[in-house]
């Protein structure tokens, strides 16, 4: 009986570095993040020279109500604002990991007002769901999922690693901080006045988030995002031309952090 007890001691005592990260929250909780986008692009048309530009930084925020949860999945109200520009109003779903997977409806003020920012560029596809099972530091994972973001034509397969960085506290709060790399090929098409674009290629992300161990939600996030396509431009439906082909070089860094 002795031996017994010992063994359960030390057993219990190996387990307390383990966390399990699970998205949960209740429905009806509301978050609310700050976000900052610093993005840049190289054009290279057939023929010419590389363009390179650079946009302003973008400062916005988001509003997140929980709607429901349903096996691993969590359906989230977004009202994502740029001040001095409007809002618009996403419902999205995410993974047990906090992580954007796919949009249901939107609403609200053009997806231009906003800039040449995408989604993808503002909730950086990343981790995915870590292992349904508990870790600890220096933990790593595999990682294959499937995404549909707005504006994608189909599902694509984010694939890479995670990893579980460190356990802490901040504000009080017990966390969990994970690393990740991925990539994640994508094909879309958009439409203009002045005609269609459409781009095909990989984005490869870098990601640091700190998940609150209450509940699952990010507390703060970095990623850095780099994607290269090709590129095609052809005439608005209708008109007469030639399409334009090239490449599209885009590089975005992302903070998202806990908002009031």
């Amino acid at each position: 009986m002795l031996v017994a007890a010992i063994a359960i001691l030390v057993a219990s005592s190996c387990r307390d570095d383990h966390v399990k990260i699970v998205f949960d929250p209740r429905p009806g909780t509301v978050l609310a993040y700050d976000i900052h986008v610093v993005s840049s692009s190289t054009t290279t048309l057939a023929g010419q020279d590389p363009k390179s530009s650079s946009s302003p930084p973008a400062d916005l925020t988001a509003r997140q109500r929980v709607l429901d949860a349903n096996g691993g999945t969590t359906r989230v109200e977004v009202d994502l604002e740029r001040a001095g520009i409007g809002a618009r109003t996403f419902v999205m779903r995410f993974d047990r990991a906090a992580q954007l997977t796919a949009v249901e409806s939107v609403e609200g003020i053009p997806a231009e007002a906003l800039g040449s920012l995408g989604l993808s560029e503002i909730f950086p596809a990343s981790a995915g769901a870590p292992p349904d099972r508990p870790l600890r530091p220096g933990d790593r994972w595999t990682i294959d999922d499937r995404v549909q973001l707005a504006g994608m034509d189909a599902p694509a397969r984010l694939v890479g690693t995670g990893r579980l960085v460190e356990l802490g506290v901040v504000d009080g709060h017990d966390t969990a901080t994970v690393s990740s790399s991925t990539t994640f090929p994508s094909t879309s098409t958009s439409s203009t006045p002045q005609g269609v674009q459409q781009l095909s290629g990989t984005q490869t992300t870098t990601i640091t988030v700190v998940y609150d161990l209450e509940n699952g939600a990010v507390r703060y996030s970095s990623a850095a995002t780099t994607g290269r396509f090709d590129m095609t431009l052809s005439p608005p439906p209708g008109l007469p031309g030639t399409p334009i082909t090239g490449t599209l070089t885009v590089e975005v860094t992302s903070e998202i952090s806990r908002g009031r």
